[in-house]
């Protein structure tokens, strides 16, 4: 029998995170579900990470290069369960996120997120994460939060990620989807990595997805962007 989720996660050089990750899927109330994890041009221990906890319902794909659209879609073409719910290696599920998706992921949605909680939870972190619940839940701005939930058959029937992008991946896959059905922010948390505004600070990763948001406002390419990768 299917599970319910395919859980995918894409991978690259996450060996500091992803046992965290890992172990809050298996502390999930609802249990129907199996885990894919995609290492895509990992040079760490990751693969060797998770190949010592790949069982029945965890299994791992090996990509030779690093790109995070193309590990997403290929978790996506070995998944089993009718819900796909793509999840960030730095980042990890409330005990009852899977059971609250599952019952509040209504047939009018097509794509959804949760709510999100930051890793320090520091207090300028928490103003920062709690703004950005607040423009998802009022769907002022539609973003994710280390969190991407859609049926598997919608995923497919609009071609996916696209290959091409590593940033605002995720809003090209929304805007494909909403043709579909409604985004929807479901009221259970993920807690994930500040990693990025640690190293970059808040101003420039601030001002580094503002230039993102106006080029693909404008119609712009962003398959040239430069993304630094922070581990």
């Amino acid at each position: 029998m299917n599970p319910a989720f395919s859980v995918i996660i894409p991978a690259h050089n996450e060996e500091n995170y992803i046992r965290k990750t890992l172990r809050s899927l298996q502390q999930q109330t609802y249990q129907n579900f199996e885990v894919i994890v995609v290492a895509n041009g990992c040079t760490d221990k990751t693969e060797e990470i998770v190949k010592k906890r790949a069982d029945e319902r965890l299994r791992i794909l090996s990509l030779p290069k690093a790109n995070v659209s193309v590990a997403r879609n290929a978790g996506a073409l070995n998944a089993n369960g009718k819900l796909l719910l793509f999840l960030d290696a730095d980042t990890q599920l409330a005990e009852d996120a899977l059971q609250t998706i599952k019952e509040q992921f209504a047939d009018h949605h097509a794509i959804a997120t949760t709510k999100v909680l930051p890793e320090p939870p520091q207090l300028k972190y928490k103003l920062l994460m709690g703004l950005k619940n607040a423009y998802n839940q009022t769907k002022l701005f539609k973003g994710f939060s280390g969190t991407v939930i859609c049926r598997k058959q919608d995923f497919h029937e609009v071609n996916g990620y696209n290959p091409e992008l590593i940033v605002r991946e995720h809003h090209d896959l929304r805007k494909k989807l909403e043709q579909k059905g409604k985004y929807a922010c479901i009221p259970t948390y993920a807690t994930t990595s500040m990693r990025r505004f640690e190293q970059w600070s808040i101003p420039k990763a601030a001002s580094f997805w503002i230039k993102q948001w106006g080029k693909q406002y404008l119609g712009k390419d962003l398959s040239t962007t430069e993304y630094e990768k922070i581990r």
